[in-house]
C-alpha cells in the first residue's frame, strides 16, 4: 500500500528534490562517491557483514514477540539496555559463524531429509494432516516463489542445523559413564533443616541517611521518559461511502469477474520431472528430452505411472507421492505446463513438456468442471467490494496528497491538516511501553522515540497501522527522564533502608549460626537459639519441588557424611531467609534396577547433555577461529 503512496507523490517538490540530488553528481562525478567506503556494519564475521538494518529488524521482531507474550507486564526499558542488544547480536554472529562452517565443510542435506522437512510444514498439509502437493504449489505460487527456489532456501536453513545435529549424533556415552550418571541423577539424600526467617530491624533512618541514599541511587528514582504526539490519521473505513452502483452496473461487474464466484475448472494430475537447467547446452537438453519421451512411452505402454514417478522423477515434493500434483487450477503452474494439461483428456499421457525446471511427462487423472455462484447470491458481496474499492481509491489519493503536503513543511503538521481539512489529533503522554489508541501500535512507538521525531523534531514517515489505515506523527511534547524529588520517594527510601538493615541483621545472625555449627555445637541446640523449628526431609531427589530450590541445591552440594558424622551448613533462600542444613545420609541411584527402556531414556538424556556441552565448545572454537568485528555504537 505504501508503495502506491510513493507512486502518487508528485508535483513541483519532486522535481526540486531530483534537481538537488543531481547537482553533486554533475559537479563532482559519480566516481567520487565510490572512491572511499564507509563501514556501516554492526558486526562482521570474516568478510560477511551484519548490517544495522538486519540487526534492527531482528531485534524489533524479538521485542514485539516479547511484548505480545507479556502484555501489561512488558518492560520497554529492559530492551534499551546495551547488554540485551549485545545478546541478540551475539546470537546473529553465532548463526553466521555456523553458516560459514557449514559451507566450508560441504555439509549436504539429503533429498529425503528435505522432503520430510517440507512435508511437516502445516501450510502444505491438507485436512487429513498429510502433505498436499497441489496446496504446496498453490501456496508457493501465491508468494511468487517456485518450488525450486523454496526447496533451495529450506535446504540452506537445514544445513545451518546440520553441524550441531551431527555433533549431537556423534556424542558417545559408555556404559560406565551411563552408570555414573544414573548413580548421581537418581541419588537421594536425607537431611534436616531449620528455617531462620528474616530478622526485623528496629531502625528509623535519619534525614541525612535518607538524603544520602537518594543522592547515591538517583538512577533508581527516575521518571520514565514520555512523549505526546500530534498526528494526522487517514482511515479508509471511516471515509464517506461512495454513491451506490445501479443494478445494471453491478451485473456488468459480475459478468466481468464471474470466475471469482465459484470453483474454476480443476484438473487432477500427476507428473514425472526430468530436470535440466534452462541454460544447459543443446546436448544436455536433448538428453533430458529423450529420457522424458522414453518415460512417456513406458507409461503409455501400461507401466504404472506412480511407480515410474517414484523411481525416475526429479521433483522432490511429488516423487514419493507417485508424482501426484493434486487438483490444479489455471494460473498456478507455468504456462507451457498448463497449456498441455488443459488440452488433455482424462487418462492421457503427454509428450515431454518443457518448463524452466526441465521436461515434464503429465498424466491427467480427473477433470472437475467449474461451478459458479449466481448473481443474486453474490450481489451484496459485489456491492461491498465496490464500496471498499472506492474508499481505497479515495484513501490513496488523500494519503498521497498528505505526503506531498508534509514534504512541503516537514517540521509541522498543522499546515497539512488545515490545507486538507483533516483533523489534527493528539495522544496523551506515554512511555516506551506504549499507551492507548495509536500509541499502542509498536510501529508508532518506534517512530515516536526515534531520533527523527524525538531529537530532530521532524515528522515521521507514513506509518501503516492497518489495512488502508495510516498515520503521520510529530512529537508535540517530550518529558525526558528526570530524578524524582526526595519527598516524593521518601517512603520508598525508608522502606529500602529498613529492608537493608533487616538483611544485614539476618546475614549477621546466619554467620553466627554457621560459626556455631562449624565449632561442633548440636544442630538442635543451634536451631533453638535462633527460634527455628527443625524439619526432616528424607529421600529427597535433585528435582524435588516441595522445598526451596536453594535448600535442595545446598543439600546436594554438601560432602557425604563420614563415619556417621553429619555435614552441616547455612544457606540463603530466595526471599532473604536463611536455613540451617544438616546432611545425614546419601543413597546413590542403582543403575542395575533400570529396565531396558529406562536405561535407553537415561542414555539419550546424557547424550543430549554431552552434545550441548560439545556444541557450545565447537561454536566457541569456530568463533575464536573467525575474525569477528563488532561496532556496538551502531546497534
Amino acid at each position: 500500500m505504501l508503495q502506491k503512496l510513493r507512486e502518487k507523490t508528485s508535483g513541483w517538490l519532486a522535481f526540486v528534490i531530483l534537481a538537488a540530488v543531481s547537482i553533486p553528481f554533475a559537479f563532482f562525478g559519480i566516481n567520487n562517491y565510490f572512491e572511499t567506503r564507509t563501514e556501516t556494519f554492526v558486526a562482521k564475521v570474516d568478510e560477511a557483514e551484519i548490517t544495522p538494518s538486519e540487526f534492527r529488524v531482528r531485534f524489533e521482531r524479538y521485542r514485539d514477540q516479547v511484548r505480545q507474550m507479556q502484555g501489561d507486564a512488558f518492560d520497554a526499558e529492559y530492551f534499551e539496555q546495551a547488554t540485551v542488544k549485545r545478546e541478540m547480536l551475539d546470537a546473529m554472529i553465532d548463526e553466521e559463524v555456523l553458516a560459514q562452517a557449514a559451507a566450508r565443510s560441504g555439509t549436504l542435506v539429503s533429498d529425503e531429509r528435505l522432503r520430510e522437512e517440507i512435508a511437516k510444514i502445516p501450510a502444505f498439509q491438507g485436512m487429513d494432516g498429510k502433505f498436499d502437493q497441489g496446496q504446496y504449489r498453490q501456496r508457493l505460487a501465491g508468494q511468487n516463489e517456485s518450488p525450486a527456489s523454496f526447496e533451495e532456501r529450506v535446504r540452506r536453513d537445514l544445513s545451518l542445523r546440520e553441524l550441531p545435529s551431527q555433533l549431537a549424533a556423534s556424542a558417545l556415552v559408555s556404559d560406565a559413564e551411563l552408570d555414573r550418571f544414573v548413580t548421581l541423577r537418581d541419588q537421594k539424600r536425607d537431611f534436616r533443616y531449620a528455617l531462620v526467617p528474616r530478622q526485623a530491624a528496629e531502625v528509623e533512618p535519619t534525614d541525612v541517611e535518607i538524603a544520602a541514599y537518594h543522592e547515591s541511587h538517583k538512577d533508581e528514582f527516575m521518571t520514565p521518559e514520555q512523549v505526546a504526539l500530534e498526528y494526522i490519521e487517514v482511515d479508509a473505513s471511516k471515509l464517506d461511502a461512495p454513491p451506490a452502483l445501479d443494478e445494471e452496473s453491478l451485473k456488468q461487474r459480475y459478468e466481468e469477474q464471474k470466475s471469482r464466484f465459484g470453483q474454476a475448472e480443476q484438473r487432477t494430475a500427476s507428473h514425472i520431472l526430468v530436470k535440466v537447467d534452462a541454460n544447459a547446452d543443446a546436448a544436455a537438453q536433448k538428453l533430458a528430452q529423450a529420457k522424458a519421451a522414453a518415460l512417456a512411452e513406458e507409461a503409455r505402454g501400461g507401466k504404472d505411472f506412480a511407480v515410474l514417478a517414484g523411481a525416475s522423477s526429479d521433483d522432490l515434493g511429488s516423487k514419493s507421492q507417485g508424482g501426484d500434483l493434486g487438483a490444479i487450477e489455471r494460473g498456478t503452474m507455468q504456462p507451457a505446463f498448463e497449456e498441455a494439461l488443459f488440452a488433455m483428456q482424462p487418462d492421457a499421457i503427454s509428450d515431454p513438456v518443457r518448463t524452466d525446471e526441465g521436461y515434464h511427462v503429465i498424466k491427467l487423472r480427473e477433470i472437475t468442471p467449474e461451478k459458479i455462484r449466481p448473481f443474486d447470491e453474490v450481489r451484496v458481496e459485489l456491492e461491498k467490494e465496490y464500496v471498499d474499492g472506492e474508499r481505497e481509491r479515495e484513501f490513496l489519493e488523500i494519503s498521497g496528497e498528505l505526503i506531498d503536503k508534509v514534504y512541503e513543511d516537514p517540521n509541522a503538521l498543522a499546515p497539512a491538516a488545515e490545507a486538507m481539512k483533516l483533523e489534527l489529533k493528539r495522544t496523551p503522554l506515554f512511555g516506551r511501553e506504549g499507551g492507548e489508541g495509536i500509541a499502542a501500535n509498536p510501529a508508532v512507538i518506534r517512530a515516536a522515540f526515534s531520533d527523527r521525531v524525538l531529537v530532530e523534531g521532524g515528522i515521521s514517515d507514513a506509518i501503516e497501522i492497518g489495512p488502508n489505515h495510516l498515520v503521520v506523527v510529530r512529537a508535540e511534547e517530550h518529558k525526558p527522564r528526570v530524578v524524582r524529588p526526595l519527598e516524593e520517594v521518601r517512603d520508598e527510601i525508608v522502606a529500602r533502608l529498613k529492608d537493608e538493615a533487616s538483611a544485614t541483621r539476618t546475614e549477621a545472625l546466619a554467620k553466627d549460626l554457621r560459626t556455631q555449627l562449624d565449632s561442633g555445637a548440636p544442630f538442635d541446640e543451634v536451631a533453638a537459639k535462633a527460634a527455628a523449628t527443625v524439619e526432616t526431609a528424607d529421600g529427597i531427589g535433585r528435582t524435588a519441588l516441595n522445598l526451596d530450590a536453594a535448600l535442595i541445591a545446598k543439600a546436594f552440594a554438601l560432602p557425604r557424611p563420614a563415619a556417621g558424622k553429619p555435614t552441616r551448613s547455612v544457606v540463603e533462600l530466595r526471599k532473604g531467609d536463611y536455613a540451617l542444613v544438616e546432611l545425614s545420609a546419601v543413597v546413590d541411584g542403582e543403575p542395575s534396577k533400570l529396565t531396558a527402556e529406562e536405561r535407553t531414556r537415561a542414555r539419550t538424556e546424557l547424550q543430549q547433555g554431552v552434545a550441548a556441552v560439545e556444541g557450545r565448545s565447537m561454536l566457541g572454537a569456530l568463533r575464536a577461529a573467525s575474525e569477528v568485528q563488532v561496532a556496538e555504537d551502531r546497534m
